[in-house]
């Protein structure tokens, strides 16, 4: 009677592949929405306020969901990665510049104008930045590999720049288009799947 009983109130399986996949989907659009606003803010931004408010909401959502997977009853580890994967979704826009430079930037010759030591306070390092002229008349200054103490006003700098301006020329690329979507997708991989365990939770309950 004990297993007959036991078998009457099993969650039937349909309802909890349906909780399972609807919440896995869930998963999915979250990913999708903040990819898709950072893309929309590093495309109307030109400065660091529209980042920077992105990054305060993609961690306050975290963190409401890590509460939120938390309160449903879900195992610990699942709200922690939650939460870990909407700081992996902040990777990809801290890079945006260097991923639109990957994208379409032109590697360009330049003529240093001027170089300029900057020591920092706390460190107390000193660093470098060189003002370069583009091929669209325009001055800027970069920093990295090649701009150090040993250079001199006229020396050549080999840049990458975005001929539409919206991006900041720079002497190196640190992260890569490609490497960008694979931060993504391991994102999206990630919400899918504890989505799902959300789901599944949800229907057993």
């Amino acid at each position: 009677m004990a297993a007959i009983r036991s078998s009457e109130q099993r969650t039937p399986v349909w309802w909890t592949v349906f909780c399972g996949a609807l919440a896995a989907g869930a998963g999915l659009l979250v990913a999708g929405l903040w990819t898709r606003a950072g893309t929309w803010v590093a495309d109307r931004s030109s400065g660091l306020e529209g980042p920077a408010v992105l990054a305060v909401a993609i961690f306050m959502t975290g963190l409401v969901w890590m509460i939120v997977v938390a309160l449903l009853g879900v195992a610990f580890p699942y709200a922690v990665a939650t939460a870990l994967l909407h700081v992996l979704l902040l990777l990809p826009l801290a890079y945006e510049d260097d991923v639109i430079l990957d994208r379409r930037g032109e590697r360009v010759t330049t003529t240093v104008s001027d170089v300029r030591a900057i020591e920092e306070p706390k460190t107390g390092h000193t660093g470098h930045n060189c003002r370069i002229r583009l091929p669209d008349g325009t001055e800027r200054e970069v920093a990295g590999p090649g701009c150090d103490g040993d250079t001199r006003t006229g020396d050549r700098l080999t840049v990458h720049w975005d001929p539409r301006g919206e991006a900041a020329p720079k002497l190196e690329v640190q992260v890569t288009a490609e490497q960008q979507m694979w931060l993504v997708r391991v994102a999206a991989a990630g919400f899918l799947l504890v989505g799902a365990r959300v789901g599944v939770h949800v229907a057993r309950r």
